[in-house]
């Protein structure tokens, strides 16, 4: 027997049988069996825009599943209009902190509206 052999402690089947997944393990299973909460935000073009929207879900520890952006130009006899349009897909929040979102992005100054729904 080396000496390698020797310093590896022995595992039984027993210890594989209480093995607790890691944390982060457990978090990413939670957040595949949660709902997606799909967000539509409509805005002016602003630069700024877009990492605003991503603040509300990056500070929750969140990553988006999905992220959209479009700016729109239209011209007619009215004028111009041009818009900001974000979609936003994310999993892993609770239905109060999803509304807590949506409430927050239309609080965003530049925002016209939001439109908030939930798949799954």
């Amino acid at each position: 027997m080396s000496a390698a052999a020797a310093a590896e402690p022995a595992t039984s089947s027993a210890s594989f049988r209480r093995f607790a997944a890691p944390e982060a393990v457990r978090t990413v299973m939670h957040a595949i069996e949660a709902p997606v909460w799909c967000y539509g935000v409509s805005a002016d073009p602003s630069p700024g825009l877009l990492p605003r929207v991503l603040e509300f879900v990056a500070k929750r520890g969140l990553v988006p599943l999905s992220v959209h952006a479009t700016r729109c130009v239209e011209r007619d006899a009215g004028g111009i209009e041009d818009t900001l349009s974000v979609d936003l897909q994310v999993e892993g929040l609770d239905p109060d902190a999803a509304h807590h979102v949506g409430n927050c992005l239309g609080q965003i100054v530049g925002v016209r509206h939001v439109a908030m729904s939930r798949r799954g």
